[in-house]
């Protein structure tokens, strides 16, 4: 869970906590009789019960839609990485191919070169 998701769940449940005390306290102190204060009071607790929950559930959506966007941005990710990887295989192999073209062409050409040398070795040999 990220920094941020977890500043937002401290601060809503202080709030919430400190909205449900400060309730308390004021219903307590209001000059009812007691059966009054006490439903007020359970009225109020159950309120904001259902405010909590709300936030919870909102906290939990946003929560759950992140996820969501963060495994099909790596999903993506993966993907591309596939991708160049294959890309980088196939140019791997045009370059190898390359290099075993070049490296048969200078051995055919060094055996051209021992060819005519033997040649002109023999000729030279002839001559003497």
């Amino acid at each position: 869970m990220s920094d941020n998701s977890k500043s937002l769940r401290n601060f809503l449940i202080g709030a919430i906590t400190g909205a449900a005390a400060g309730v308390a306290i004021g219903l307590l102190l209001a000059p009812e009789k007691g059966e009054a204060t006490r439903e007020k009071l359970a009225n109020k607790l159950n309120d904001l019960e259902d405010e909590m929950l709300d936030k919870v559930n909102d906290f939990i959506d946003v929560v759950s839609e992140k996820g969501v966007e963060f495994a099909a941005d790596i999903k993506e990710k993966a993907a591309d990485a596939t991708e160049k990887g294959a890309e980088y295989a196939s140019k791997a192999k045009e370059k190898a191919a390359g290099v075993t073209i070049s490296a048969e062409e200078i051995a055919n050409d060094m055996k051209e070169m021992a060819e005519e040398a033997l040649k002109n070795s023999k000729n030279k040999a002839k001559e003497v």
